[in-house]
């Protein structure tokens, strides 16, 4: 058999170069992936099953490539820096970004800005000095000498332009940076002296300036402060570091107007800068203009969603505005993504306190004193959560505990006050508001417990004390002056209790307690007459008043008006023989002896056993002439009481009378 050798046709020249393109591309992808997984001689046999989908994402899909971290070359050394760590630079350090882990495994289209030292190109493989960045904090002047550490600089990382990963710059400021600074200045003034000859020098020098100016700033020297930043300004106009700065000096000065105009400047300069949007929103804030404070902290909260101080702001400007769910969502994303909760947890507890949301606000409180098992306000807050849930012996429990956390805190302690006042423990309560003015002597809140308090316990001279400090306090409170007066009359102080009584009237006081209990006073003072206008006074009238005032007119003659009174009494209670009898009294007193007769029976009608009725009756009778009636009223009212002076007087004089009526001859028709 023959074999036919099989003829080899040449390759098409198209399919060849796609086939050479695809084994390219594989290996450069092969290679990508075992250089990004595994670096240091493949160091690790397994691959990230994350990464890979990623990095395929990516490349296949054109997904934004996701950041890991920044391998830094720092001082001689190569060092990881994951998102969430943080570069720790000092001014003896020397450092360059030289790779970025991403999933753009070429890093064609990624570039690094370095704020603070950027050329603003792109920072990878630059060699950048600690000691650059130090002494632009130290020249911005917003870092004071105890502040061991500035974090407001960040590396950021994007691709095409588009920012995919940011890391922070922790840069420790040491006491040898500010020796070093002073340049062998003794004090800050001398130093102060020392740039003021070195600007005369040369007056465009901005960086002297701005040391100057930062230095002025320390010392609270705000308007010199300002004059240096507006002179760097007039340099520089476009310089967002004097700005940024300018502001804070504004603020500090709380010339907010002004502080607003720079900080709008500012972000007009530099739209992506944060610090401007925060200086904004803190002077706007001063000024109450909530809703503005709210966009511009919103545009903080844009540019770094990690920005929990900027959230919590956001948070408690929502709140004045009564957006509270808005605020809620501020505060539970801090409380779900920071590591310091505590501030968002009190704030939500808060909230659903306010909202009586209880059971809500126990579980914040809870969950907060788990962190700090020794925050006060947190255990006074959950104290009124319980009360409010009437969950008695948790709330004294918290408050109890939040005394013994925070024993010099006057709000925590007046509330404890208030807590053993509701209970009619007034011993106990009257010592924590005791307490609280040994803190505070000025506390106007605890005085007036502490005079409520007294007065409840007839401690009078006590009460008087307090009330007095409080009137001085608040002269044109009313309430004061009827309790001063009310504890002068306890204290048999007349005189007193009139002066303050009168001063409650002036201010606007009415009450028909005010008015009785002045009268009372004044009748204690013999001013009978001015005592009766305030009897007149009370509203509605009793019975008590209207007899009185009636006694008082019958006394001075009047009798018309006397008559007035005590007819309103028999109105007041018509089935009492008080009244009618009042009302005889009234009409004997004006000689109207046959009214006077008639209220009286309807007295005795009401009341048979009442000597003063007979025996006024009889009276009544005798000056009618009718003397077997008046002897035998007489005889009435002596039976019930042989001690009616009247009786034992007309009863022999009747007998008399009534002898000599007989003796008279009848006279003939």
């Amino acid at each position: 058999m023959k074999f036919r050798r099989r003829e080899i046709k040449p390759m098409k020249k198209n399919n060849l170069i796609r086939k050479i393109l695809a084994a390219i591309t594989a290996a450069i992808f092969l290679a990508g992936a075992f250089y990004f997984l595994f670096p240091q001689a493949l160091r690790s046999l397994v691959f990230s099953g994350t990464r890979i989908k990623n990095t395929f994402n990516h490349y296949l899909f054109k997904e934004t490539p996701r950041f890991y971290y920044l391998v830094v070359e720092k001082n001689g050394q190569d060092l990881r820096v994951y998102a969430e760590e943080m570069l720790q630079i000092t001014y003896r350090d020397e450092f360059a970004i030289k790779a970025v882990g991403s999933d753009d495994l070429l890093q064609r289209r990624t570039k690094v800005i370095v704020e603070g030292l950027s050329n603003g190109e792109n920072d990878i493989g630059v060699l950048l000095r600690g000691v650059d960045l130090v002494n632009k904090i130290m020249q911005g002047g917003s870092v004071v000498k105890d502040t061991p550490e500035v974090t407001d600089y960040k590396i950021r990382v994007y691709y095409a332009d588009k920012e995919t990963g940011v890391v922070g710059i922790k840069v420790v400021i040491t006491p040898q940076d500010w020796l070093r600074f002073a340049r062998e200045a003794g004090d800050v003034r001398q130093q102060i002296e020392l740039l003021r000859k070195a600007l005369v020098m040369n007056k465009e020098d901005i960086g002297v300036r701005k040391i100057l100016a930062g230095l002025y700033s320390r010392l609270d020297r705000l308007d010199e402060a300002i004059i240096q930043y507006k002179e760097i300004l007039a340099i520089k106009p476009d310089d967002t570091q004097a700005l940024e700065e300018l502001a804070k000096c504004y603020i500090k000065k709380n010339d907010y107007d002004n502080a607003i105009d720079i900080a709008r400047r500012l972000a007009r300069i530099n739209p992506r800068e944060a610090q401007a949007y925060t200086a904004l929103a803190v002077a706007l804030s001063e000024k109450g203009m909530w809703r503005q404070v709210i966009e511009n902290y919103r545009e903080v909260v844009k540019l770094e969603p990690d920005n929990f101080a900027a959230r919590y702001k956001l948070g408690q400007a929502y709140e004045r505005e009564k957006m509270t769910d808005q605020a809620i969502e501020q505060y539970k994303y801090i409380a779900e993504n920071s590591k310091d909760t505590d501030l968002a947890l009190l704030a939500l507890g808060d909230v659903y306190l306010k909202q009586k949301k209880y059971d809500e606000a126990v579980k914040y409180y809870t969950e907060l004193i788990k962190n700090k098992p020794r925050m006060a306000a947190a255990y006074a807050n959950l104290a009124a959560a319980y009360a409010a849930l009437g969950k008695s012996r948790e709330e004294m429990e918290n408050l109890r505990k939040a005394v013994a956390m925070a024993p010099n805190e006057p709000v925590v302690r007046f509330n404890l006050g208030v807590a053993y006042e509701k209970r009619n423990m007034h011993e106990q309560a009257l010592g924590e508001y005791e307490q609280v003015l040994k803190i505070n002597p000025h506390d106007a809140d605890a005085m007036e417990r502490i005079a409520e308090l007294s007065l409840k316990t007839r401690k009078f001279s006590q009460a008087a004390t307090y009330l007095e400090k409080l009137a001085v306090k608040f002269p044109q409170r009313a309430a004061l002056f009827v309790n001063l007066g009310f504890a002068y009359g306890e204290l048999k102080k007349y005189e007193m209790s009139a002066i303050n009584y009168e001063k409650a009237l002036k201010l606007g006081a009415k009450s028909p307690t005010l008015h009785y209990n002045l009268a009372y006073t004044y009748s204690q003072l013999g001013r009978e007459k001015e005592a009766v206008a305030q009897y007149e006074q009370v509203s509605p009238p009793t019975k008590e008043t209207l007899s009185i005032i009636g006694h008082y007119y019958l006394k001075v003659k009047n009798h018309k008006k006397a008559l007035g009174y005590f007819q309103q009494i028999v109105k007041l209670e018509p089935k009492q023989a008080s009244s009618y009898y009042s009302l005889g009294y009234a009409y004997a007193a004006g000689g109207n002896w046959d009214k006077a007769i008639e209220n009286y029976l309807v007295a005795l009608n009401y009341e048979r056993e009442d000597s003063e009725i007979y025996a006024n009756l009889g009276e009544a009778y005798e000056k009618k002439g009718l003397y077997a009636e008046a002897l035998k009223a007489y005889t009435a009212a002596y039976e019930l009481n042989p001690e009616s002076t009247k009786a034992e007087r007309g009863i022999p004089r009747l007998r008399i009378l009534l002898l000599q009526q007989k003796a008279q001859p009848q006279s003939k028709e």
